[in-house]
């Protein structure tokens, strides 16, 4: 009788600790939007504010740095040069969530090469010249990434450089980083293949406290508080190992990408799944892609199927409308601005 009473108590121990699998049902299959011609330019990220939209550009012909659209998909205005200057740039990108100073019409930006903060102002856009002004960053924050400042003392993000956890959070008054120990239960030696498969996005939401952090090569995303607690892990396939790569140190882009983007609004966060490989990100065929609306208590609210790949996604003020771009593969000079309701 005890043995038996063993076994159970062993078979139940196994089924408490298999993963649990969320499955994603699609809710709209997304068939009509809008769309205009542009020049392609490498759009790396982007934001909406009072109803303007405005992206970072990479590889702009023009060599200019900021792109901004109107609700009608029509251009407006373009700046930016590179420089060393707080007026200018090198390598740019807008938080993930660009909410603290959102009253006061303040776009901030930050610049990993210059190590600068910059504050925009939209009041002033076209009427003056320094409508640009900034402070650099603490040097420990050098080559920082998917920064989200969570307060006037408080920054959480990556590092493209060096990896030592899934986020670091960051103190102004302390000049002191906390990093977040991995815990995918995947662990490895070589400290570059440890980074390479916990390569992450994160977005908070600083009045919420929370934020999300979606993994590229592991189809999982975990939302923590804003001191590193976890609160909740959802994945939605079993997790793997992923491949590595046989002719250098690192991950296969044999693997599937999961999370490639993400994007904050005040009630909800939107993940860009793309569940495909980088050869089919490259190519020249239109792969659907999923956006899944998450709340910030961890609830999936909505799982959108786009036909086609896009490309970064941003989500109006109203959660009503997301902007984004596709390419065009007939003239890959040009591409497309896409406007859908959602």
């Amino acid at each position: 009788m005890k043995k038996i009473i063993f076994i159970c108590f062993i078979f139940l121990f196994i089924a408490c600790e298999e993963e649990e699998i969320t499955s994603l049902e699609v809710t709209r299959n997304i068939q009509t939007f809008c769309k205009a011609q542009i020049q392609a330019k490498c759009f790396s990220n982007g934001i909406y504010r009072d109803s303007i939209l405005f992206f970072i550009a990479e590889c702009s012909p023009e060599e200019k740095y900021i792109y901004m659209y109107n609700d009608s998909l029509q251009p407006t205005c373009s700046f930016g040069e590179k420089g060393r200057l707080f007026s200018e740039f090198n390598m740019p990108f807008f938080y993930r969530n660009s909410q603290l100073h959102k009253q006061d019409s303040i776009i901030q930006i930050y610049d990993i090469n210059l190590l600068q903060e910059k504050y925009m102002n939209l009041n002033l856009i076209n009427r003056k010249l320094d409508f640009i002004d900034g402070r650099y960053f603490p040097p420990q924050l050098y080559f920082s990434e998917n920064l989200n400042q969570i307060d006037n003392n408080t920054l959480v993000g990556n590092s493209i450089e060096t990896q030592n956890g899934i986020f670091f959070i960051y103190k102004y008054d302390s000049d002191s980083i906390t990093w977040i120990k991995y815990n995918t239960g995947f662990n490895f030696k070589n400290p570059q293949i440890q980074y390479d498969v916990h390569k992450n996005i994160i977005c908070a939401n600083p009045s919420k406290r929370v934020l999300y952090a979606g993994y590229r090569f592991l189809d999982l995303i975990q939302l923590y508080d804003v001191d590193g607690k976890l609160l909740k892990k959802i994945q939605f396939s079993k997790l793997k190992k992923p491949l590595l790569e046989k002719r250098y140190t690192g991950v296969s882009y044999d693997n599937p990408i999961y999370t490639i983007d993400m994007y904050a609004t005040s009630r909800y966060c939107y993940l860009l799944r793309a569940n495909m490989t980088m050869e089919q990100l490259n190519d020249d065929k239109d792969h659907p892609c999923q956006i899944i609306v998450m709340d910030w208590e961890g609830n999936i609210k909505d799982v959108l199927q786009i036909p086609f790949f896009i490309m970064p996604i941003v989500i109006d003020e109203n959660n009503t409308t997301l902007f984004s771009i596709i390419s065009n593969h007939k003239d890959p000079e040009n591409a497309y601005l896409v406007k859908i309701n959602i």
